[in-house]
């Protein structure tokens, strides 16, 4: 990235040069800039990438033998696959055990981010904000833009998580900028637009962003036509049988909500019994 470019960035913000701990401080109190997360289970690896996006974090899934990147201090892994100085998480009680492992946190990330919402279209609509207040706001001239100016914010606030927000209209425009960013390791979520559009004009991309990148959305961790939700399905379809002693086989709609994270495989088995009836 060209040194006025950088500088450009950063006087958008009057503190990007204030610096704090990142994500979980390891033992000799270095900063981590991102949290691994490796296992030869990848629905478990999955669900891991998404609860910590969701959170602000920048996670990134290693492979299984793979060099620890130099950026990487903390590896989280499950429990029976813990080596050396990885932290095991519990597969029965992963929400909390992860919560314990992130607690070591210094101070709160709630607001020290990097927040920016995406209007898609042929003329996409960006806006960003850092701790919580707007510094920039910009119209681009074509989709595959969206991936520079997340990367050139990433690098000027390099001291802050990033959260991308993507409005979900204009699906072809959409999922093109969701797969320039869903494996940057940034958050990324996916917001019903819906709620964005009522009161603007038809061609306030600007402002729309605006909107979007106020609201919660759908935590991404593929894009919706990921040609790779297809096997991660099927794993989870293996799993339900396992699960049930070979009783029934998840349909596939309900795999994948599984496979996304938004039901566990007891909900869905249960979701499933419900929708047979009694025998």
């Amino acid at each position: 990235m060209c040194e006025e470019r950088r500088h450009g960035f950063l006087m958008m913000s009057e503190e990007s040069r204030r610096r704090d701990v990142l994500q979980i401080p390891d033992r000799r109190g270095r900063s981590v800039a991102r949290i691994g997360v490796r296992s030869a289970d990848f629905t478990w690896v999955h669900r891991v990438l998404i609860l910590l996006r969701e959170q602000g974090h920048r996670p990134c899934h290693l492979e299984t033998g793979e060099e620890v990147p130099h950026d990487v201090a903390v590896v989280l892994t499950t429990n029976r696959e813990q080596r050396g100085d990885e932290v095991g998480l519990r597969t029965e009680h992963l929400e909390a055990d992860l919560a314990k492992a992130l607690r070591g946190t210094s101070g709160s990330t709630g607001q020290r981010r990097v927040v920016v919402g995406v209007d898609p279209g042929p003329r996409p609509g960006v806006v960003w904000s850092v701790d919580g207040r707007e510094e920039g706001a910009e119209q681009l001239d074509r989709p595959d833009d969206v991936g520079r100016v997340v990367q050139g914010l990433c690098e000027a606030h390099d001291d802050r998580p990033v959260l991308v927000r993507v409005g979900d209209g204009d699906p072809g425009v959409r999922n093109r900028i969701l797969r320039d960013l869903v494996d940057t390791g940034h958050a990324v979520e996916l917001v019903d637009e819906r709620r964005t559009s009522k009161g603007l004009a038809r061609h306030d991309h600007i402002g729309a962003a605006r909107r979007i990148h106020r609201l919660r959305g759908q935590p991404m961790g593929l894009v919706p036509d990921d040609p790779r939700w297809e096997g991660m399905v099927r794993d989870v379809q293996r799993q339900s049988r396992e699960w049930t002693q070979g009783r029934l086989t998840l349909p596939s709609s309900l795999a994948l909500e599984v496979a996304r994270g938004d039901l566990n495989m007891a909900e869905a088995v249960a979701r499933m019994e419900g929708l047979s009836g009694p025998e």
